[in-house]
């Protein structure tokens, strides 16, 4: 059975990754029982310093053994120092080329997987066809994507808006508009947010005020005790004033 090269390189730098592992845990095994052995031979040299003083009158190599006790310390240094200094390095080197590079390519995974979520968006294959002048290819994505969530109202505004501006189909857009409004039971500010694109594009682009009257008059009825009535009974107000009774 013949495996693929990257496995065959994931355990090969495994097992690479794990005798260096060895090798620093070694280091660090070996310098913390140098340390250990250097505080004993200090302490002994020590004690043999203060005996060495105390007996000085008397003993004709005081001299010698306070030397030696100022020797023992240095020689305690550089036993410790030595694999320290090299368990350091060793460990400053494995975090370079081991460590490192995993941090790296988590970071990197994390950016790509933000990416991927960001370019798999199925909207933007309706954009695109927008963008292309491909209009019914749009509205077909923005249809599928508002079929499969009907709560969600920006795929209909979106095909209202393809039929108004770019098709210019302000009655077509009005009909889509009432389809979505009668399909589906939606949010307060969402039905009364369609209902006035509805009475926009009865005034503005077919200058239809009974139309635009009675859909003023279903945001009142509908939506009654909420601002989005009250602001198209004021909106009625000002068609009755302006015109009389032809908007009663």
């Amino acid at each position: 059975m013949s495996w693929p090269s990257w496995v065959k390189f994931r355990v090969v730098e495994n097992k690479k990754l794990f005798m260096h592992a060895v090798i620093l845990t070694l280091l660090v095994s070996y310098t913390i029982f140098a340390w250990n052995s250097s505080k004993r031979e200090a302490a002994e040299a020590e004690r043999a310093a203060e005996e060495a003083f105390m007996n000085s009158d008397i003993d004709p190599y005081a001299e010698v053994k306070l030397a030696e006790g100022g020797n023992v310390e240095t020689s305690a240094m550089l036993k410790v120092g030595a694999p320290m200094l090299i368990s350091i390095i060793y460990g400053g080197v494995l975090a370079v080329l081991y460590v490192l590079p995993m941090f790296v390519d988590k970071i990197g995974e994390e950016v790509m997987g933000s990416s991927a979520e960001v370019e798999d968006d199925p909207l933007d294959e309706a954009r695109a066809a927008v963008a292309a002048g491909e209009y019914a290819e749009a509205i077909g994505v923005y249809r599928k994507a508002w079929l499969e969530n009907r709560d969600e109202r920006f795929p209909v505004l979106e095909i209202a808006k393809i039929q108004r501006t770019s098709l210019g189909s302000p009655v077509v857009a009005v009909s889509t508009l009432n389809e979505a409004l009668d399909d589906h039971e939606w949010p307060e500010d969402d039905a009364a947010f369609m209902m006035f694109r509805i009475a926009e594009i009865y005034e503005e682009d077919l200058g239809d005020r009974e139309g635009l009257a009675k859909i003023l008059r279903e945001v009142t009825e509908k939506l009654e005790g909420t601002r989005h009535a009250a602001n198209a009974a004021h909106r009625l107000r000002e068609m009755s004033e302006t015109s009389g009774p032809r908007t009663k």
